[in-house]
């Protein structure tokens, strides 16, 4: 889609992009323990995300940064500011992911849930982070290469847990191309009156303020560790590509010729129903 053709939609209608978020991300003075903790696990997310739970992700493109910030700022001036308790240690994913992260205490939990379904409302067509109508809020702390990995990974950081107000904690943020890191576009505070950072210029959005406590440059075990991700999922067998599949026999081709329509739909059946099991394994538990 061409940039005219995306000014000419609203941002209701907008193709979605995965180098811009509305999240939470507490407080800088509440960093200190969660990015000790990426950092011993290894995130390579450390340089491009700040520690963070994503409200509406993926999101509107920069052209239509302006619009999302009118339908979700009066939202969340109604909000009462809250606190929130992370210590609720989790996992999901399957044999080929893994995801390390800590959710909210049970007490918590629907306050959040609160406040992403309204985002959501304000934004409806931003509807990724739930999944069956359901919103697991989580802060990633690594990944791995399988769930299991993940599990394991768990017994180092027993006790971790971190409360912070919430009040100044959402932001929109964007990054600039694949290696960017996340910035502040505009601050939605709970309560009160919203800011916004920069300008569009062009089809870019200029002038966003990054966060203090974020690293200066990307240190070089992150970048291999993003690398040695992307080489995993290109090798055969790996995730994001097939696997070759053998040349069929003339027998095996006559066979599948000779299905009848019954038999074509139990197939079909049961390949939706293995494709609706593995988007469960990838998806985030519900913590309660």
């Amino acid at each position: 889609m061409t940039l005219s053709v995306l000014a000419s939609c609203s941002a209701f209608e907008a193709p979605l992009v995965h180098t811009a978020t509305i999240a939470l991300v507490p407080p800088e003075a509440a960093w200190h323990d969660l990015q000790s903790a990426r950092r011993q696990l290894r995130d390579k997310g450390l340089y491009r995300w700040p520690p963070h739970i994503n409200l509406l992700y993926p999101l509107v493109p920069p052209a239509h940064f302006a619009e999302a910030v009118d339908a979700v700022a009066p939202v969340l001036r109604d909000f009462e500011p809250f606190s929130v308790t992370l210590d609720a240690l989790g996992v999901f994913g399957g044999r080929a992911r893994g995801v390390l992260y800590v959710g909210p205490r049970a007490d918590d939990v629907e306050k959040l849930r609160a406040l992403q379904d309204a985002l959501q409302r304000a934004l409806p067509t931003c509807h990724h982070q739930q999944r069956d109508g359901v919103f697991t809020p989580h802060l990633t702390l690594s990944h791995f290469p399988s769930a299991d990995a993940a599990e394991a990974a768990k017994e180092a950081l027993a006790g971790l847990s971190v409360t912070f107000d919430c009040d100044d904690a959402v932001y929109l943020m964007r990054r600039e191309g694949g290696a960017g890191q996340f910035e502040r576009v505009a601050s939605l505070p709970l309560g009160r009156a919203h800011r916004v950072d920069g300008a569009l210029v062009g089809d870019r959005w200029a002038g966003a303020r990054r966060f203090d406590g974020m690293p200066l440059v990307e240190e070089d075990w992150i970048g291999d560790a993003r690398r040695l991700q992307k080489q995993a999922q290109h090798r055969p067998g790996g995730r994001g590509r097939r696997r070759r599949r053998p040349r069929r026999s003339p027998e095996e081709r006559a066979a599948i010729n000779a299905r009848t329509p019954e038999e074509i739909a139990a197939i079909r059946a049961e390949r939706a129903e293995k494709k609706r099991l593995a988007a469960l394994a990838d998806a985030p538990p519900n913590p309660e």
